[in-house]
């Protein structure tokens, strides 16, 4: 598959003038109850005026309308027909929230605005995270990240499976070459863009855009200090070489990519603009519109979850904007926020 484009991402001499890129920020107190507490958030997903905040270690995913208020709670662990033993991922549609459970091999639908149980459908194979194409259908990953490591279940060697909505298998795509597998796992592989479905893993540093079962766009990374292919299963070597990659599947916001690499010991991130093809990053001084690790995009804006008081006043120490003292209070009584930065043209 040819690339259509090419990127060409010199992390090391990544600007530091970020803030110049975010127009604005704005805050959301989430007014969050007892049934609705997080221990974080592994996914967010913005469909039917509602934010869907998916925490996989509860296993329970969490509803919000624009204002913050808390809608419902789809929170069914156990092993009854309307319940699942895991939530590997979520998938948002304009009628359903399908939940994945490997362990059941079920694939739940939830009433997307009030989280009630709708069906239950039997998955054909292990999936790790999926999302719906602008025809409709679904896509679905599984990735091999250990060698040896297969799924418990018979299938296809493939890391993509595109499926209709009776989760029969339409296409496949990215087959495994013999004793392939990935240096490392990711909670999320896929996020939605205005075109498609982006989907990222670490078998390759190029990015896939999925805009329908028989529509597959290839976006060729060129980064300057790249993984060595033949260190490409090597975790230790890779970070011992300080070697550059995507942590996170990328989100595309207006014309800019938000993504996460590592820099020594952390992550940093970045915003590159794609039309300019340049790049910015955080500064590790300056604290002023610094970007919090984005979950999703939406209108505009990239959106991160802040839960976590003390983290923000150090932030503002550093020249962090200062959010009114209601939202400080909301924040400092354990509640969460979503943080809003919405990009310049």
């Amino acid at each position: 598959m040819q690339a259509e484009q090419v990127w060409k991402m010199n992390i090391a001499e990544a600007d530091t003038l970020l803030p110049h890129t975010i127009d604005s920020i704005h805050f959301l107190p989430l007014f969050i109850n007892d049934e609705g507490l997080l221990y974080g958030v592994d996914k967010l997903v913005v469909r039917n005026g509602l934010f869907y905040l998916g925490d996989f270690r509860a296993g329970k995913i969490v509803a919000f309308d624009s204002e913050g208020n808390q809608r419902f709670v789809v929170d069914e662990k156990g092993l009854g027909p309307k319940e699942y033993l895991e939530i590997k991922s979520f998938a948002v549609d304009d009628r359903f929230i399908y939940v994945i459970d490997n362990y059941r091999h079920i694939l739940n639908a939830y009433d997307c605005q009030n989280g009630t149980f709708v069906k239950s459908m039997k998955m054909p194979f292990v999936a790790w995270d999926m999302e719906i194409l602008p025809d409709k259908n679904f896509i679905f990953t599984y990735i091999l990240f250990k060698e040896g490591n297969g799924p418990n279940m018979k299938q296809p060697r493939y890391k993509i499976f595109v499926t209709d909505s009776t989760l029969h298998t339409v296409r496949k795509y990215l087959e495994y070459e013999k004793e392939d597998y990935e240096f490392l796992g990711k909670k999320t592989y896929f996020s939605p863009t205005s075109e498609g479905v982006l989907f990222s893993s670490l078998g390759i540093d190029d990015l896939f855009l999925f805009c329908g079962q028989d529509s597959v766009r290839r976006i060729q990374v060129d980064f300057s200090h790249k993984i060595p292919t033949e260190l490409r299963k090597d975790w230790e070597a890779i970070d011992k070489g300080g070697y550059n990659f995507f942590v996170n599947t990328p989100l595309f916001c207006k014309d800019y990519v938000a993504f996460a690499a590592p820099e020594g010991e952390f992550f940093m991130y970045y915003l590159y603009q794609m039309k300019k093809g340049e790049l910015w990053v955080n500064s590790t001084t300056n604290a002023y519109k610094m970007l919090l690790p984005p979950c999703a995009s939406y209108q505009g804006s990239l959106i991160s979850y802040l839960d976590d008081y003390s983290s923000y006043e150090e932030l503002v120490e550093y020249g962090f904007e200062r959010m009114d003292a209601e939202f400080e209070e909301h924040l400092k009584a354990e509640k969460p926020i979503l943080v809003f930065y919405v990009l310049t043209e």
